[in-house]
């Protein structure tokens, strides 16, 4: 019995072991895929030319935001599909170019857009485009949009930037259909 409880115990510290290092790992991935994304930003303003983050990847920095009052640093990815969402908000490649048109940005509402939650209305963020150009932009509403009954509804043809994650924050749901929708229009309108 004695060995049984040892056996036991060894196995559930391995289980345990296993479990916080595979932990580890993903964190560590994630940290090391920020350095990258930042690295390829930083060549794109250099070179004009589109750099992907790692070789074998299918998206790339496009831009980056700002937001002063939660000290949110961003990078953005094209591609608001889910490869590109894990490491980043993504562009939605359907709508226009950011800085020019009306752009929406998607993001994981519990990682890198989890700052919408406290954003107020009239709240500043910067917007850098590929050419190295700061756009500043205030928020000019917030709302929840149920994408099961409803469009987003943005304005395509007006220059506004969108961001858009899950609601409501601090649920987890299989089918969630809530959207939060951060309507941004450029400072000076």
């Amino acid at each position: 019995m004695v060995k049984f409880k040892v056996l036991i115990s060894l196995l559930l510290i391995a289980a345990a072991t296993v479990g916080f290092s595979n932990a580890a790992w993903i964190t560590l991935k994630a940290e090391l895929a920020q350095v990258l994304i930042k690295q390829a930003w930083t060549e794109t303003l250099q070179t004009g030319v589109q750099v992907k983050p790692w070789q074998w990847a299918d998206t790339w920095p496009v831009g980056r935001i700002i937001h002063p009052n939660s000290n949110t640093d961003l990078f953005i990815l094209e591609g608001a599909q889910g490869n590109a969402l894990a490491f980043g908000p993504g562009r939605h490649i359907n709508a226009g170019e950011l800085g020019s048109g009306s752009s929406v940005i998607g993001g994981h509402k519990d990682t890198h857009f989890a700052f919408l939650e406290k954003v107020k209305v009239g709240d500043a963020l910067q917007l850098q485009t590929p050419d190295g150009i700061w756009h500043p932009y205030r928020i000019s509403s917030k709302r929840i949009a149920d994408i099961k009954n409803q469009t987003l509804n943005v304005q395509l043809n007006q220059k506004r930037l969108y961001l858009v994650t899950c609601y409501p924050f601090h649920t987890i749901a299989q089918d969630n259909h809530l959207r939060l929708v951060v309507e941004l229009k450029l400072g000076s309108e």
